[in-house]
């Protein structure tokens, strides 16, 4: 799969913008500020809904507009798919494939795929359990775009619960009847993404070790696991993959932490509370990994995910994204890296010093100054 044009109106510094691309390696380059990363999220946007920078989507409209739009076009197998996004200050955004209009969003996401390699990689190993949940939900939008369903009447169920909750909060005698419901479709929905979050640890952790070896030239153990509150020793990796006994699990933790909840007026059990556990040689990553040792987990977990897309889904390669990652890199990280990505059917690089990229073959290169690109020889 590659991009082969983007249009943009009103998105962050970009005004208009209508470029056309080609498959191989593009070099967007220029000085900080003038626009190469709202290229990048705005493709990135295209394809998950979601920045890598920011959460939601008002930062993402142009200060002098109302609303933005957001056009990629993407070719697959001598094949053209067109998706556009109409993002509102005021109302609901609007979806659009091959030029219909569609009712949800869930019906845009995984229709791209994109891989991002970016600064905030870092955040993968050692930051928020958020950060890791999500890098897990959207690897799984991509490799199974039913899920985003899952996950969305997940969440709705979750909010409809934790407002039972926050509702009986206090009351001496709360009529739980309704809980018991609320429960049946949480467990019904949340044992879904459990497993689904396991599947995909289990997939991506021979080939992110492999990858991080290579990155870091050191041969020590990486091990990917998925710690809940609703397994025993809340580590749920080692338990069997059956729907049934999990099922089963997990109401037995909503009974035990009931009253803890009804104190709290919130969910205290389920996927939502969930952590991707990175370890090296046994030890927590993100306490006791060093800054160079970090990076080539984050680039070992983001480089399984795009050979897992390559390899599982119907999309073919994903579209790479790399977001001045090379400025942040040693030498030896630099040149593995791109021995790892030179195979990708697009790869599109930011740097705001030319000097800092690497030396390659380049499809195209494009000087990016205030939000204009300016196509270089």
């Amino acid at each position: 799969m590659w991009l082969s044009s983007l249009q943009l109106l009103g998105f962050r510094n970009y005004e208009s913008l209508d470029i056309s691309l080609t498959p191989g390696m593009t070099l967007l380059h220029g000085p900080n500020g003038e626009g190469k990363t709202n290229l990048v999220e705005a493709i990135l946007f295209s394809s998950t809904l979601q920045s890598h920078r920011v959460a939601g989507y008002q930062n993402l409209i142009s200060k002098a507009s109302e609303s933005a739009q957001v056009t990629a076009r993407v070719n697959h197998n001598e094949r053209d798919l067109l998706v556009g996004i109409e993002i509102s200050a005021k109302n609901n955004n609007r979806y659009f494939v091959n030029g219909n209009q569609v009712r949800k969003p869930s019906e845009i996401i995984g229709l791209i795929g994109t891989v991002i390699f970016a600064p905030e990689d870092l955040d993968l190993v050692r930051r928020d359990p958020s950060d890791r949940r999500n890098f897990m939900d959207q690897a799984l939008f991509q490799l199974k775009p039913r899920l985003t369903l899952v996950k969305a009447d997940y969440d709705r169920v979750l909010k409809q619960r934790n407002a039972l909750l926050k509702s009986a909060k206090g009351t001496k005698s709360p009529d739980l009847g309704t809980l018991d419901i609320w429960d049946e479709k949480l467990v019904s929905l949340g044992v879904e993404i459990i497993q689904q979050r396991l599947g995909l640890l289990v997939a991506l952790s021979p080939l992110m070790s492999e990858f991080y070896k290579k990155l870091s030239g050191a041969d020590e153990e990486i091990k990917l696991s998925l710690v809940s509150a609703i397994g025993e020793d809340d580590n749920l990796s080692e338990l069997p993959d059956d729907r049934e006994e999990l099922s089963e699990l997990f109401h037995q933790r909503l009974l035990e932490n009931r009253t803890r909840e009804l104190e709290r007026g919130l969910t205290l059990v389920g996927p939502h509370r969930d952590e991707l556990l990175i370890q090296k040689d046994s030890l927590v990553a993100k306490s006791h990994a060093s800054q160079g040792e970090a990076w080539s987990l984050a680039l070992g977990l983001k480089l399984a995910l795009a050979a897992l897309i390559k390899e599982n889904s119907n999309l073919g390669d994903p579209i790479l994204l790399l977001d001045d990652v090379f400025a942040v890199l040693d030498v030896g990280r630099r040149a593995r890296l791109l021995e790892f990505v030179l195979s990708y059917q697009q790869v599109i690089v930011t740097a705001a010093d030319k000097n800092m990229a690497p030396v390659v073959d380049w499809a195209a290169s494009y000087m990016v100054k205030g939000g204009e690109l300016q196509i270089e020889d």
